[in-house]
């Protein structure tokens, strides 16, 4: 069994750039750091689970892991976001679609803010989730703790 910490681990991962979700049931206000691994994933109806979460976290992401490879269940598209991050409120909660969205970005100290996708982008991502099949949750709470 390795003593390697769970972020060491991580950050050996494959890299993600890009847009990843979480449930939410309140809107971000302030900065928040991570202190722990925080799981994320690619499909908003995964990480809202089947679309139950109020609210949903667009969070663009610049230094996310790709947790595919160590995966026991790989349609979850699964990105840990590293403990340091911070998530910043980029938006408020409001419509995108038939949901209600905050966008976050993912701030790295040294590193150069990400672009913010627009509602447009968003809205076509939510729609591909919308028009797909039920998801069977897994591990209720990972993604969308209530």
């Amino acid at each position: 069994m390795s003593t390697q910490p769970v972020p060491d681990i991580l950050s050996k991962l494959p890299p993600f750039t890009g847009i990843v979700w979480n449930g939410a049931t309140f809107e971000l206000t302030t900065p928040i750091t991570l202190h722990a691994p925080l799981p994320t994933s690619r499909n908003p109806r995964v990480a809202s689970e089947n679309f139950a979460a109020p609210y949903l976290y667009a969070i663009v992401s610049i230094a996310g892991r790709d947790v595919g490879p160590l995966s026991r269940n790989r349609a979850e598209e699964e990105v840990a976001l590293l403990p340091g991050s911070v998530l910043s409120p980029a938006t408020g909660i409001h419509p995108v679609g038939n949901h209600q969205v905050q966008v976050l970005i993912e701030t790295i100290p040294d590193r150069p803010l990400p672009a913010l996708p627009g509602d447009d982008a968003l809205a076509t991502i939510l729609a591909g989730a919308d028009a797909s099949g039920r998801f069977p949750v897994t591990s209720p709470g990972r993604f969308y703790p209530r």
